[in-house]
């Protein structure tokens, strides 16, 4: 006779391909816990999909960047992707977060300095030369493949 003790933890639901759904919470520490996510947008009828390095302060994902980068054409878009992924390959488990929502530059100086003091190694330039924009989160989803999925073969 087998004993399954309950861990007071309810399973995670799970979606058609039997990946487990994380919900809000999780998907926002998964943002956290990775330095680099990717933005995409339409400009000039071309999808563009750049990596960016992000800092997420509650629930808002900034990012800077400079006016004259192809990165800016995001801005003031009401419709842009944001996605985050780890794969781990030798155990091949992994996750994926997709946020989708508008981004706006951000005019707020506190918010900024915020920013400046949660993002930890910038890819463009000094302050004086970038300008921050937010992404406010309309949709957020994510989905995880654990090792017990990933054994039955069924993902």
């Amino acid at each position: 006779m087998t004993t399954i003790q309950s861990t007071g933890r309810s399973p995670a639901p799970v979606d058609h391909r039997g990946l487990d759904v994380l919900n809000l919470d999780d998907c926002l520490l998964r943002i956290a816990s990775r330095p680099m996510g990717r933005v995409a947008f339409q400009d000039k009828g071309e999808v563009i999909v750049l990596p960016v390095n992000h800092v997420i302060d509650e629930s808002t994902i900034a990012f800077r960047t400079r006016w004259d980068s192809t990165l800016a054409a995001a801005v003031n878009h009401e419709s842009v992707t944001f996605q985050v992924d780890h794969y781990d390959p030798l155990q091949h488990t992994g996750w994926s977060v997709l946020v989708r929502g508008a981004a706006d530059t951000v005019s707020d100086p506190a918010a900024c300095a915020r920013f400046e003091e949660l993002l930890d190694v910038p890819w463009e330039g000094h302050p004086e030369e970038t300008f921050w924009t937010a992404i406010r989160l309309q949709e957020v989803t994510g989905r995880e493949l654990t090792s017990s999925r990933s054994e039955c073969g069924c993902c």
